[in-house]
């Protein structure tokens, strides 16, 4: 228990016990004026602080053929007067108390916000981990009259791999350290999630620019993007493997991207040029070696350039 909830009790005791004597005071006297028998037993207990009050104050009032002492009243005023002072020091140490409680309460926000630093900083040292960032695009066309022609005809197949090669020699331009893999679907890893954004911003881009030159063939181009971050360790069919999951989902035209992903950018942009918004939480699924089914849930994310 408390140390000053100990004392505060002991006042409260004390209090309580000068109210009943005060009023036990009262009552003595009102006996002494009917001079019961009893009297000469229990005047023992009321004598000693009656004897003293006697040594400095006496007060008698005659009353018909008897005097009336008034000093057992006094005495019960005395009490009562301790009550108050016993009060003002309950009060005080309520005050105490309080501001002990209060300051306490300050420690313990000071030290949960040094924890809390502690851990976003242990938190921040460990998202800046990831110093890569993987994007998996898929370019899907069709004919942009008459959906119905069949790949052949026109060659979309070739076209699309032709698409990809397009935007690797583009981005490997100003990129050279960009990583990437064709032909069935274009996956490229770089290594500065600094650049994130202007890189980012050159491959829709160029994305736009074959785009533009498809139509021109009657053949309109749609595109799924899968982002994730990465660290220096992680193995890259882990990577693909996820971003193809990711992409199974179909959005037609948009970037989405993993947790991982949202966590890192958010610290790492400090107000880029992208914002990320949750699409919800995801379900994967895929067999075991056993051949039962499992499935795995995680939050995907849009990524959406910011308006202004």
């Amino acid at each position: 228990m408390d140390k000053y909830e100990k004392l505060y009790d002991f006042v409260n005791i004390i209090k309580v016990l000068c109210t009943l004597i005060a009023a036990l005071y009262v009552l003595y006297w009102l006996l002494c004026l009917t001079n019961m028998p009893f009297l000469k037993y229990i005047q023992l207990v009321f004598a000693p602080p009656i004897n003293l009050i006697k040594m400095f104050l006496t007060i008698e009032i005659p009353y018909k053929d008897a005097v009336i002492d008034m000093v057992p009243l006094v005495a019960s005023l005395v009490f009562s007067g301790l009550y108050f002072v016993f009060q003002a020091v309950s009060n005080f140490i309520e005050e105490r108390e309080r501001q002990h409680k209060v300051h306490v309460i300050a420690e313990k926000k000071l030290e949960e916000k040094l924890v809390n630093e502690n851990l976003k900083q242990i938190f921040v040292s460990k998202t800046m981990e990831y110093t890569k960032f993987a994007i998996l695009l898929t370019l899907k066309l069709e004919a942009a009259i008459d959906p119905n022609i069949t790949n052949a005809k026109i060659g979309i197949k070739e076209l699309v791999i032709k698409n990809y090669a397009g935007i690797v020699n583009a981005m490997r331009k100003k990129y050279v350290n960009c990583k990437a893999i064709t032909p069935d679907k274009l996956f490229i890893v770089y290594n500065n999630f600094a650049l994130f954004d202007d890189f980012f911003t050159d491959l829709l881009k160029e994305v736009k620019r074959i785009s533009e030159a498809n139509l021109e063939h009657s053949l309109k181009t749609n595109f799924v993007i899968a982002i994730d971050a990465l660290k220096e360790t992680d193995k890259m069919a882990n990577v693909l493997d996820i971003l193809e999951k990711v992409s199974t989902f179909n959005y037609s035209n948009k970037a989405i991207t993993t947790p991982a992903f949202n966590i890192r950018y958010k610290i790492n942009s400090n107000g880029g040029k992208y914002s990320l918004e949750s699409m919800g939480i995801s379900r994967f699924f895929e067999k075991n070696s056993d051949g039962t089914q499992s499935s795995i849930d995680f939050e995907l994310f849009s990524l959406k350039t910011k308006k202004k």
